[in-house]
């Protein structure tokens, strides 16, 4: 199982840098400009959605929406098109209205599905036989959810909009290189924090892998020796780097220094994208989200089993934690929450059966727990995380355990501890403090 990775999003890349533009007057000038050129409505409707945004949305206190970004397809001479091209990134949103809030899953591109028209095959190739129409259905019979929106971000998209911003700053965790000359892509990007221009945004959200092969003159793939591998290969790395990049591009729109470039950045956004919102439910939703915070949206990707079935590469998801993650972000079940958290039970206290009834206790709040074993013996009951976000329902837990010290730990720690794994979200080390709640005759 490969450790999901967990990544906070300012917005949705249509919500990102549109809400980001809203800063000055050439915004509504040229958005005025153009909804009444269509006869949408004019100057009055544009005010209204800037001063109601939610007027735009009626009998919709919240809605879903699947953000796609369209990959190239290729003709025999390298020559680029899009026409029944893949998808290269799948994202299904959630907006909340009423409290302001986006919950978004990723949904890894190589996710194994069975689509509504009977073949079974990588969710991404839904987007070439059926358009946005058949992921939609896959996706609402996926996870039983109705796709109110969509939103396709064509593959020029992020070269052209982040040099409209005049480049944006991004991290990595290691080196990436890669070429391929058939799909004119090259990346040579170092480690660290460091600025990008648009084509090398591209590559920075492309690099899955580096180089282990070259094509000779007669097409055939030879092995590279001494090949480095870069700790960002691989989907899940790629899609953490894609979300920063939003990031980084909302950032750098918030900058006074580019209000100058609001009329480039509106111009290219608007042609870069298709989609069913109108234009001026776009703007109430960046009016709506504009300066949003970190609690406000929230992002998670689902994770599953990297396999090779027939000679393909296929990610075949957990469908319970997949389930839970769903309910939680797109339905709002806040209680599915729980059933996403894993916990490491020890029992330190001395008193046999103690981490057992309490692993048992907390399934029965939802949470993935499990009691693993004994530890070294401890006079107090500490309660260790690994992640912020898991702060709270770290708390939680130790209400649920009547007591315990909270410490977030690193993974260095944790493997110096050498207690629960790296999949563990928790690790309790039940003590004599709150054992004897634990013991049998207590629970008898």
């Amino acid at each position: 199982m490969t450790k999901r990775t967990k990544r906070r999003l300012l917005a949705g890349l249509y919500v990102g840098f549109l809400g980001a533009i809203t800063v000055g007057a050439t915004w509504v000038g040229k958005v005025t400009s153009s909804l009444t050129e269509e006869g949408s409505g004019g100057i009055l409707q544009v005010f209204q959605g800037i001063s109601d945004p939610k007027s735009q949305f009626p009998s919709q206190d919240r809605f879903t929406v699947l953000l796609v970004g369209r990959d190239y397809n290729r003709d025999r001479k390298g020559i680029a098109y899009t026409k029944n091209s893949r998808a290269d990134t799948i994202m299904l949103m959630s907006v909340d209205l009423e409290n302001q809030r986006i919950g978004a899953v990723s949904i890894p591109r190589d996710t194994k599905v069975r689509a509504p028209d009977g073949r079974t095959g990588k969710i991404n190739g839904t987007m070439s036989r059926g358009g946005i129409e058949l992921l939609s259905e896959t996706i609402e019979e996926m996870f039983d959810v109705n796709i109110d929106y969509h939103v396709v971000i064509k593959p020029d998209a992020v070269k052209e909009i982040v040099d409209s911003l005049g480049g944006v700053e991004v991290e990595s965790i290691d080196e990436m290189h890669y070429d391929d000359n058939w799909g004119n892509l090259h990346i040579h990007l170092p480690k660290g924090r460091f600025r990008v221009d648009g084509e090398q945004a591209v590559g920075y959200t492309r690099f899955r892998e580096v180089n282990r092969y070259r094509m000779d003159d007669r097409g055939r793939m030879i092995p590279l020796r001494n090949v480095k591998s870069s700790l960002e290969e691989g989907d899940y790395r790629r899609m953490a780097r894609q979300q920063q990049l939003i990031r980084a591009m909302v950032a750098e729109a918030n900058r006074p220094g580019n209000l100058w470039r609001a009329d480039a950045v509106i111009d290219t956004g608007f042609r870069q994208l298709e989609t069913n919102f109108k234009r001026i439910q776009m703007m109430a939703l960046a009016t709506l989200f504009r300066g949003a915070s970190d609690s406000a949206i929230v992002a998670e990707t689902l994770e599953g089993e990297e396999t090779n079935q027939a000679g393909a590469f296929y990610i075949v998801l957990d469908e319970e934690r997949a389930k839970a993650t769903v309910d939680w972000l797109v339905k709002g079940d806040m209680s599915a929450r729980n059933r996403l958290v894993r916990v490491a039970v020890y029992n330190a206290s001395g008193i046999p059966g103690a981490a057992r009834r309490l692993a048992e206790r907390l399934r029965g709040e939802g949470f993935d727990a499990r009691s693993v074993g004994n530890a070294e013996p401890t006079d107090a009951t500490s309660i260790y995380y690994l992640e912020a976000a898991i702060e709270e329902r770290a708390r939680a837990i130790s209400g649920l355990a009547g007591g315990g010290d909270l410490h977030k730990q690193t993974e260095d720690e944790r493997q110096t501890t050498r207690l629960g794994t790296r999949n563990d979200d928790i690790v309790i080390v039940v003590g004599p403090d709150v054992a004897p709640q634990f013991s049998a005759d207590s629970i008898s």
